[in-house]
């Protein structure tokens, strides 16, 4: 770590290379940043450990310099001396952006937020704020050692920040909505380094926008939710099933039955990957159902009678649901490994065409058996309830997917990067396919699972981006926060 009194050696010639301000020396020192603040440079020997690595190195952005700020005004004055000598920056989270647009920002300022990871729960009001950077894994333990929970997403290590800007899918949709539907303010530094606040009585304009798309607008540095009450108690019930790749069409048309009619309590997703413990090709279902065992048995009762190669059902603590579902085992933990070349294609679905599905898993098992360095490639089926997410209006917020009825994510991880065109035509086609029998007249994507190649329209929807471009016009005009999903 580089201290801020020796800051002026190293970071100073880092930035005035970037920028190629011969006045870069005096800004800097002008900023005046607090004694907390950390500076890391790239040949730091703890470089990695002591700053956000990016889940994915795939078309990863590149930094001459991170910084850790302590504090809201450290945030502050980074954004106005990146602005003020036009040096592109980017403020990270949990680190899970997977877009290939992050590529773009090369030689910039990274502004590490992991120094804000405050949890603060108001049982009495039923509120929780939390720092830029809190895991969705930190906030549970808190939440429901007061008796509550909220929406969050289904892997632990994702940033909550950076879930909610997107919109927030997760296996309580159907209880409350997307994660950003629970959101009430948020604190943010805007691109001329002033802090606001944006809630729906304060700049409600941006409110909106933030909801859906908010990760163009500015830097959160904290945000307040609603939190709730625990659903039945705090006792769910998880249900694990492990089906050889040949049992897919029975595994498929159960997903397909609840098309519709998934009830609000119960979350299914699906999973296939390559074990080769499991003889390859292998699919799991995780049910996790908000409610009694006695109403959860009768919804997975068809699971259990397809006679699964392994499974397992019992009742788990609302805390413990992310770590015991699919057996409690490492295939979901993928997600939380960094460092690796991963390439993330999604569709969003509105109807299960099954001979599809079947189609593209075969088309799966042959290219793990051709492409052994692609082994580690996984793919999700999300079926979420979305009752308290069509309960929200469409124009309530940018959001604008509340009627897909499940997310399919292609994960498609690497060893050899000879093989990464060979992964982008794979997956293109996959995404083409799904798209063309998904149920809408167009590609249809989630914008926190967006590859980067999508466009706007499908992420954003025709009917939201003029309202998003007109508050882009009047909130980020230079386009500093241009490297997530822009439009």
């Amino acid at each position: 770590m580089v201290s801020l009194d020796l800051l002026a050696a190293a970071f100073i010639l880092s930035i005035q290379r970037a920028a190629g301000s011969p006045t870069a020396l005096t800004q800097l020192k002008s900023c005046n940043l607090s004694p907390g603040t950390k500076i890391f440079l790239p040949s730091d020997p703890n470089f990695v450990n002591e700053t956000k690595q990016r889940y994915t190195t795939h078309e990863a952005p590149t930094y001459k310099v991170s910084v850790k700020p302590a504090l809201d005004t450290d945030v502050q004055k980074i954004v106005k001396y990146a602005s003020s000598n036009k040096i592109p920056f980017l403020a990270t989270g949990g680190g899970h952006g997977f877009a290939t647009t992050f590529g773009k920002l090369q030689n910039g300022i990274e502004i590490d937020l992991g120094l804000f990871n405050d949890v603060s729960i108001d049982k009495a009001a039923s509120t929780m704020t939390i720092g830029g950077a809190v895991l969705n894994g930190d906030v549970i333990e808190p939440l429901y050692a007061a008796g509550k929970e909220i929406q969050t997403g289904s892997e632990k290590c994702v940033g909550m920040v950076g879930t909610t800007l997107g919109g927030g899918v997760g296996r309580f949709n159907g209880l409350h909505g997307m994660v950003a539907d629970s959101l009430l303010s948020v604190r943010l530094v805007t691109d001329t380094g002033n802090l606001i606040t944006v809630s729906g009585t304060q700049n409600s304009d941006l409110f909106w926008g933030l909801r859906g798309a908010g990760m163009n607008y500015g830097i959160v540095v904290s945000a307040t939710y609603k939190v709730y009450d625990l659903t039945n108690g705090g006792q769910i019930m998880n249900a694990d099933f492990l089906f050889p790749l040949n049992e897919s069409t029975i595994v498929l048309n159960y997903f397909k039955s609840f098309q519709t009619t998934l009830p609000a309590e119960l979350a299914l997703i699906f999973q296939t990957g390559y074990n080769a413990e499991l003889g390859g090709a292998y699919i799991v279902v995780n049910a996790a159902f908000a409610g009694p065992m006695s109403k959860g048995m009768p919804l997975v009762q068809p699971l259990i009678d397809a006679r699964p190669t392994k499974q397992n059902i019992s009742m788990v603590t609302w805390n413990n649901l992310l770590n015991s579902a699919f057996f409690g085992s490492a295939p979901k933990n993928a997600p939380c490994i960094k460092g690796q070349d991963r390439s993330v294609y999604a569709v969003g679905i509105k109807t299960y065409d099954v001979p599809t599905f079947d189609i593209f898993l075969v088309n799966l098992k042959n290219f793990f058996l051709q492409y052994p360095a692609a082994r580690s490639s996984v793919f999700f089926i999300e079926a979420f309830p979305n009752q308290a997410v069509k309960a929200v209006a469409d124009d309530a917020t940018a959001y604008p997917h509340r009627d897909i009825n499940a997310h399919l994510l292609f994960n498609y991880g690497s060893t050899d990067h000879s093989v990464a065109a060979t992964i982008d035509t794979f997956g293109q086609q996959a995404r083409n396919n799904f798209s063309a029998a998904s149920g809408y007249e167009s590609l249809q994507v989630y914008v926190s699972y967006g590859h980067g190649d999508e466009g706007p329209v499908p992420l954003y929807a025709d009917r939201k981006l003029p309202r998003l471009r007109a508050l882009k016009k009047n909130w980020d005009p230079s386009g500093l926060f241009n490297f997530n999903e822009p439009f």
